[in-house]
């Protein structure tokens, strides 16, 4: 690993390691297809089929769409995201049975579970890390794999109010920065979840991704398990056009 201005790796704040991580990783355009199970504490499972569709535009922010198609009580139902590094994100919700209209959701609503999974609103955003402060804690070797261990504060004062963690501890793995472990704490300092990263493919050069996560929802007795099936980070699938209110509410994003 070489870093410019940096020795070694072993000089790395916890800022630069997420620097590197989003360097590596951040894509401008993503789409992808997911099945998702839902299993409450009794181990019964709930199937989901969804499509996720990811665009930076030129302001540097990303937009971002989540649809699911199956099964048909929550086909059409949308998640519509415009990232704002400045301020707070912008999110809409669409409920068919809504008709034309979006739902916008409140600051404090982003911290609310979404659709019954383990994901929180905030959760389904792109870091935006100037609105936050990272420590770095001492490195942990698992299984022959080294990590770089980083706790992650909310900086930004709007952000403080809205969000639902104090803090979130998230594991690095060294070789490809590549954030394989969550675990979050909530307003309290309370450890209630965990996210994993399953199946860890190299898609193109630096370019990793997880084929699967798991979230485990300590506090909810409730797990949230996410497998890709199909990815492109071709601009043709992620049209401007996608992001916008009425591409969902004329229907067109389940067609």
């Amino acid at each position: 690993m070489s870093f410019t201005g940096i020795s070694t790796a072993d000089d790395l704040t916890g800022r630069q390691i997420m620097d590197q991580v989003a360097e590596r990783h951040e894509k401008d355009f993503e789409y992808e297809v997911q099945e998702m199970v839902l299993i409450d504490k009794k181990g019964n499972k709930e199937k989901r089929l969804l499509k996720r569709y990811q665009r930076k535009g030129e302001d540097e922010n990303f937009k971002y769409l989540m649809v699911f198609h199956d099964p048909s009580g929550v086909r059409g139902v949308a998640l519509l995201t415009w990232q704002n590094k400045e301020k707070d994100d912008d999110q809409f919700m669409y409920l068919p049975s809504m008709g034309k209209k979006m739902k916008r959701i409140a600051k404090g609503g982003k911290r609310n579970y979404f659709m019954g999974t383990d994901f929180t609103f905030e959760d389904l955003v792109t870091e935006s890390r100037d609105k936050f402060t990272y420590k770095r804690l001492p490195d942990e070797t698992k299984d022959g794999a080294e990590y770089f261990v980083v706790e992650a504060y909310p900086e930004e004062a709007e952000l403080k109010k809205s969000t639902g963690y104090k803090f979130r501890r998230l594991w690095v793995k060294k070789d490809i920065f590549f954030i394989v472990r969550t675990d979050y704490y909530d307003r309290r300092g309370r450890y209630i979840k965990q996210q994993l990263s399953k199946n860890l493919e190299q898609v193109d050069g630096d370019l990793w991704r997880a084929k699967g996560q798991i979230i485990d929802n300590k506090k909810m007795n409730h797990k949230t398990a996410v497998r890709v099936t199909e990815r492109s980070l071709e601009e043709k699938n992620v049209p401007e056009a996608n992001f916008r209110q009425r591409f969902v509410t004329s229907g067109k994003h389940v067609r």
